[in-house]
């Protein structure tokens, strides 16, 4: 009966907001810059992107109005290895498919997320960790050296193809949840919410890169990750 409620529940939110679900932030464009041994991923938000300048804001019309935080913000993005190319956003908390290489949000009073996520063998929620911030604020590039699917020597192989999932994330909690205090069982089971959808719509899908020393395949290179002009004010 527990479980039909739920489900009941969700039916008439589905219908109140005329069958329109929430997108969350779109999915940033993912871009690989591809060196000897090391891989560059740099993540941007086009024009057409929901979360373009990480703007996001979409209102969750479940929320009463009464409360003041009725709208989910971005907060950060989770940067993955997946296994293969045909890996899927479904699929991200499988360990054996996809591995969390980077995490960045905000630099706030929001770090670790939390979601209550119905249990129908136990009819109960429980806390599910989604995100564990850094709160040291957004990146943009990451160096990626090593492979977090390889055993024994895990440093990246030239010529060797790397696939990566970049997804965006948005937070809101317009009250706290608490399964054991009655008097905020009516607060924000969900706080986190993953975008659905690539920059300006479609699937997310994986990126590939291929590790190779400059020159190898047309390209050159005179820097490293991080370096920048020697700038005298």
């Amino acid at each position: 009966v527990a479980l039909l409620q739920t489900a009941d529940d969700k039916a008439q939110a589905l219908f109140d907001n005329c069958f329109q679900v929430l997108d969350g932030p779109d999915a940033p464009k993912l871009t690989i810059v591809e060196l000897n041994r090391q891989l560059i991923l740099n993540i941007t938000n086009p024009d057409g992107s929901n979360n373009f300048a990480e703007k996001y804001n979409e209102r969750d019309p479940i929320i009463d109005e009464k409360y003041s935080d009725i709208n989910y913000t971005f907060q950060g993005y989770q940067i993955y290895q997946v296994e293969n190319s045909s890996v899927s956003t479904d699929e991200l908390s499988d360990i054996e498919k996809a591995r969390l290489i980077y995490q960045c949000d905000k630099k706030d009073l929001v770090d670790n997320i939390v979601n209550y996520e119905f249990n129908s063998d136990i009819g109960v929620d429980v806390a599910i960790s989604k995100v564990k911030g850094a709160n040291v604020g957004v990146q943009h590039s990451f160096l990626v050296t090593t492979d977090a699917f390889a055993t024994g020597d895990n440093n990246l192989i030239n010529f060797k193809k790397y696939h990566f999932i970049a997804t965006a994330y948005a937070h809101n909690e317009f009250k706290e949840y608490d399964p054991t205090d009655p008097l905020k069982l009516d607060g924000q089971k969900k706080s986190y919410m993953a975008g659905r959808k690539a920059a300006g719509g479609g699937k997310i899908s994986a990126v590939t890169g291929i590790p190779h020393k400059p020159g190898t395949l047309g390209s050159h290179t005179q820097t490293g990750f991080g370096d920048g002009p020697e700038i005298t004010q």
